[in-house]
């Protein structure tokens, strides 16, 4: 939906500011069928003049409104992620906090159920051989019979099958929650964006540390710092 650019992203979201290694983790998180939270949309009849596109890019308004009412999908909440998931996937390139531009295309390393960027891959190759390098584009758009091409592979085995087949799992069954609201006009879109990143409390370091050693425990372990 948003590569067809079905979703677009309001002026007053900030830019795409993810490092690359929070969308490793993020795919990390997918390939573990770990839940990464929920997108917000807005359907709305008012047409924006100005869009933020995936990749931090702003584009103005082109669209005819001339012929009449229409209905424009905006992403309030979960750009990061969004974003972070479809330049992965198109290889596209984007820019970070520092305004430079570098290649999020995506590879999957099957011999350890890895994520890795472009920029690697001429590493990865000397250690794997590249049958089991897998760009995620290909899988996402269905170019490579992927398990027939890599399972004739002398190399194959039991465990990069499985990888195979929890990444191929992950394109077809992994599910992303979609919050849709309507009927809102911009000064409450306002609003419930800015209470949705303002009114959540930062952990602190302590609740992050409780939270990192946590085990079955029959107590609070809160009580231990007290």
């Amino acid at each position: 939906m948003l590569a067809g650019k079905g979703l677009l992203i309001p002026p007053f979201q900030r830019e795409f500011v993810w490092e690359p290694e929070d969308v490793l983790k993020l795919w990390d998180s997918i390939f573990r069928y770990y839940p990464i939270g929920s997108l917000l949309s807005w359907e709305t009849p008012v047409y924006l003049r100005i869009h933020r596109r995936a990749g931090g890019k702003i584009i103005p308004g082109t669209e005819d409104t001339s012929a009449g009412p229409r209905k424009w999908v905006y992403l309030l909440d979960g750009q990061q992620r969004a974003t972070a998931l479809l330049v992965s996937i198109l290889g596209e390139k984007a820019q970070v906090k520092q305004h430079h531009d570098f290649d999020y295309r995506l590879y999957f390393d099957a011999s350890n159920a890895g994520f890795f960027f472009e920029n690697s891959f001429n590493r990865r190759r000397r250690s794997v051989d590249p049958a089991f390098l897998i760009r995620l584009g290909d899988v996402f758009e269905g170019r490579v019979d992927m398990m027939a091409s890599v399972s004739a592979h002398p190399e194959f085995n039991g465990k990069i099958e499985m990888n195979l087949r929890q990444l191929i799992r992950i394109f077809t069954d992994y599910k992303i929650p979609l919050i849709h609201i309507r009927g809102f006009d911009i000064p409450d879109v306002r609003e419930i964006f800015e209470r949705i990143n303002q009114e959540g409390k930062d952990l602190k370091s302590l609740d992050i540390m409780i939270a990192r050693s946590f085990r079955n425990y029959e107590y609070l372990v809160e009580d231990d710092f007290k």
